[in-house]
């Protein structure tokens, strides 16, 4: 028997994520101007042939997933504002009252009516910076002038009140250099944790890790109430897990696919074999509290890694989903 609440509450159990969507991705295309070496969705700027869904889709999409109680919705890519009707989707986003709206982007592009827009309506940002060093950034995005324009963004969201993190993805760093990124990124202004990640083996990270994708690459929390809706309309559990297919909203509703059987099936799959074998051990370094035998958390979980929630774990830790990628100016 399914229920829907007026707001879905993160389940701390497995036997509370029945029916559950508190957070939802939405990918508004495959494209991206950049070619990240390690991108888990292998977007680049001839990958958007994979884009089918219309903003009408997304609306509906939205409008639904907001019925069924959830309150925090992500846009993401490829690079989100490359889908020619990206502000309409976000202004609707907003409208729709979600709770939490954040745009997750390289930042290579950004104009002043999307950032007077996000100020006003409290819109989050979110992005990733490789190196402090432009020439080491630019060699993992593969596109000269990246670093500048990412930076010059950044810089640009803070100075006008737009909440934005960003973290650490480092591939050609050593823990050093890591965290004299780090360190740059603090003095320009960036609020919260700034956290290094590692690559993952999805996408062209399988190849530059030599390891293929599987259930344990992922952080293990996306059991509880999350789903990734793709450009083609297919639907995961989490963005990085795109080996297992859920649905298609083109064919089923969102409540249709909260009920069915693949759903239920991967959830219990990754719960049992990833997030258990994680939080047996795991702890929350902000907070001295360790997870319970239950497998709940009693740590803030905006703060705890052992959630994929991009305002609470670091997305560059645990849910490195947040690897993205942009166009040029």
């Amino acid at each position: 028997m399914h229920s829907f609440q007026t707001q879905s509450p993160v389940p701390q159990r497995f036997e509370d994520v029945d029916g559950v969507l508190s957070f939802l991705w939405l990918e508004l295309t495959n494209r991206c101007n950049l070619q990240c070496v390690h991108c888990y969705t292998e977007s680049s700027p001839r990958t958007g042939d994979r884009d089918v869904l219309t903003a009408g889709d997304y609306e509906a999409v939205m409008s639904e997933a907001y019925s069924l109680g959830c309150r925090q919705v992500q846009l993401i890519g490829g690079e989100p504002q490359l889908n020619p009707e990206f502000k309409t989707i976000l202004r609707r986003a907003v409208e729709l009252g979600f709770e939490f709206v954040e745009v997750f982007t390289n930042l290579s592009r950004l104009d002043e009516e999307t950032i007077e827009f996000s100020a006003r309506n409290g819109v989050h940002f979110a992005t990733s910076v490789y190196s402090a060093d432009p020439a080491t950034h630019d060699a993992v995005t593969t596109v000269r002038g990246s670093h500048r324009r990412t930076i010059a963004n950044l810089k640009r969201l803070i100075d006008n009140g737009v909440q934005t993190r960003a973290g650490v993805l480092a591939i050609n760093e050593d823990g050093e250099a890591a965290e004299r990124t780090r360190q740059f990124l603090a003095d320009l202004g960036v609020a919260g944790p700034i956290r290094t990640s590692e690559v993952r083996q999805f996408g062209r990270g399988q190849q530059l890790l030599g390891e293929e994708a599987s259930l344990s690459g992922l952080c293990g929390h996306c059991w509880n109430g999350k789903l990734a809706v793709a450009p083609d309309g297919q639907v995961f559990p989490c963005v990085m897990a795109r080996d297992w297919v859920v649905g298609d909203v083109l064919d089923e509703t969102l409540a249709e696919l909260l009920r069915g059987d693949r759903l239920a099936q991967v959830r219990r799959e990754i719960h049992d074999t990833v997030w258990r074998r994680k939080t047996v051990t795991a702890s929350c370094p902000e907070c001295p509290q360790t997870c319970n035998p239950d497998l709940s958390c009693p740590c803030d979980p905006l703060i705890c890694p052992q959630s994929c929630e991009p305002q609470g774990c670091d997305p560059y830790i645990m849910c490195s989903p947040y690897i993205h990628k942009v166009l040029p100016e």
